[in-house]
């Protein structure tokens, strides 16, 4: 396994001018086997990808819903769906009220990448998280990954101590 550089980052919330248009719904429950397989397709093959199975996949969605990355938060979290499959989820947790919530995963199919779903779906997570009172937004990004790096300091994101 490669050693990898994670960098934590941080976002002062501000109430997003949304361009794109998606057909988006909360993240349920009943998603969890579905946000599995899409963990799984997402991140194969990527910088982040440290030669985890399927099953590993299935193993870090039930680890979201039993609240080890803080408590789920499905009203911020969203899921846009095409076809018979999720083609993109942000997930959004927070462990306590003093800190501020998590990005837990942002993750996009590699063939619906590039169409702007991830941003949509980060910037109804940041206005989301403001009807609810939040003011800040972290998330932790692999150095390297030019893609989600750009999206992130797109949106204003910038790189912070370690969490």
């Amino acid at each position: 396994m490669n050693a990898r550089t994670r960098i934590p980052m941080e976002l002062r919330l501000t109430r997003q001018a949304i361009s794109a248009s998606w057909p988006d719904r909360s993240v349920r429950d009943s998603d969890r086997d579905d946000l599995a397989i899409l963990l799984y397709a997402a991140f194969r093959g990527s910088i982040d990808d440290e030669g985890e199975t399927f099953a590993d996949a299935v193993a870090e969605i039930d680890k979201v819903f039993a609240g080890d990355y803080g408590e789920l938060l499905p009203e911020c979290s969203s899921v846009i769906e095409e076809g018979e499959y999720l083609a993109s989820a942000c997930l959004i947790g927070q462990e306590s009220p003093s800190n501020p919530p998590l990005v837990i995963f942002s993750m996009t199919r590699p063939e619906t990448q590039g169409r702007g779903m991830a941003r949509y779906l980060l910037q109804r997570s940041i206005d989301a998280l403001l009807d609810r009172g939040q003011t800040r937004l972290r998330l932790i990004v692999t150095e390297g990954n030019g893609p989600a790096e750009h999206l992130y300091v797109s949106l204003g994101f910038h790189a912070i101590p370690n969490l």
